[in-house]
């Protein structure tokens, strides 16, 4: 659940601003509470641990960030993109011009060559508010073939930005359980199609890995539908067969914007190794500090904990997990990620964006912070 992230120019500083709160609902601090996290740790392998980092603390800098990721053995960022951010509108076959936004795959692969700090790669054609093609290509089914050679082109651009090897893998289409197609009825035959075009053309050219992202729940759970009355489980098990690996989102929440209790962490993880053989990647995990959403940071750190144990059980089966922010958002950030799901005001909904860093605004750590770091340490990251 990717929410109206800012990409930053490395080296800018942002200065300014007061402390915003760092726990329980927006009116004051919170006192981190200390958690013992009881695991009996399984080395690490070859698994490798990230985090999305581009989220710029008040008063600090992303290369802050950018060092304590490494310092904890972070070995890779997340970088999200629109296709339409990339490409303007062109026509038919033809491309429109492209653009690397705020430069971020050319910074980002200067960091992935001078950091070793790789990336996991997610372009956009969809994602939950909507559709994110060049303009041209709104009303374009995805099986299209103008649409097909558009997209390839596209991929293209990008790895003249970033090197294929500074990518672990890329994923197209964003939390797609939660996409409504509208009048698009044929979105759901017709997506694989395109997915699989773009697999074996990406495969063939530059040797990197392909899939698509959904939530957790969107392939564990039976019953769930996706818009138009498709059942989610089935429809994503049948994409499986065009992809390499299936990328995941995780927030244990409720309709409501709740947090759900930390005891469901396991069975969670145990449906969705269930789900398919290949490989998974957690490509954001979160949990929100804010009383507002029934968090605290104690229970941020003990969800973690069971994070990790649960990787631990399924080492060989995830080879990647993703924490999904290390700072804190803005209450004003938070506010206009609200407006943009059509959730004005929901203060639930804000507070859950608002605190789902593991640390605060500021980059003071929360007790997650901590626990993250010792985790990482006794695996040997």
């Amino acid at each position: 659940m990717r929410f109206h992230f800012l990409l930053i120019l490395v080296g800018l500083i942002f200065s300014g601003c007061t402390k915003s709160s760092d726990g329980a609902g927006s009116g004051g601090t919170q006192t981190p509470a200390a958690y013992t996290c009881n695991s009996t740790p399984v080395a690490k392998g070859s698994r490798v641990f990230g985090m999305d980092i581009l989220d710029v603390p008040t008063g600090g800098a992303y290369t802050d960030s950018l060092t304590a990721l490494k310092s904890i053995g972070g070995t890779f960022q997340t970088l999200h993109l629109y296709w339409n951010q990339i490409e303007a509108a062109g026509s038919g076959a033809t491309s429109g011009a492209f653009s690397d936004p705020y430069n971020a795959l050319a910074s980002m692969n200067s960091i992935a060559n001078a950091q070793g700090v790789k990336l996991s790669l997610r372009i956009h054609p969809v994602d939950v508010p909507g559709k994110y093609v060049p303009s041209d290509l709104s009303a374009t089914r995805f099986n299209n073939a103008n649409l097909k050679t558009r997209a390839r082109a596209m991929i293209d651009y990008v790895f003249t930005r970033v090197s294929a090897a500074n990518v672990n893998q890329i994923f197209i289409g964003n939390e797609i359980d939660g996409y409504n197609p509208g009048a698009d009825t044929n979105f759901w035959t017709d997506y694989p199609d395109f997915l699989n075009d773009l697999r074996t053309y990406i495969n063939a050219t530059y040797s990197v890995q392909v899939g698509f992202v959904t939530t957790l729940e969107g392939v564990t759970n039976a019953t769930k539908t996706l818009a138009g009355g498709w059942n989610s489980v089935s429809v994503f098990n049948a994409w499986m067969a065009v992809v390499d690996a299936l990328g995941v989102t995780y927030y244990p929440l409720t309709g409501s914007f709740q947090m759900k209790s930390n005891s469901g962490v396991a069975t969670d993880f145990q449906n969705l190794v269930n789900f398919t053989a290949k490989p998974i990647h957690i490509e954001e995990v979160g949990y929100s500090s804010s009383a507002t959403t029934g968090g605290s940071e104690y229970l941020q750190s003990e969800f973690f904990c069971e994070v990790f144990k649960a990787w631990d059980a399924h080492s060989t089966r995830i080879p990647s997990l993703a924490v999904l922010r290390m700072i804190d958002k803005t209450r004003a950030d938070s506010e206009t990620t609200a407006t943009d799901y059509g959730l004005s005001g929901n203060e639930s909904f804000i507070e859950y964006i608002r605190t789902l860093g593991v640390k605060s605004n500021t980059s003071v750590p929360k007790a997650a912070f901590t626990l993250i770091e010792s985790e990482l340490d006794k695996r040997g990251f």
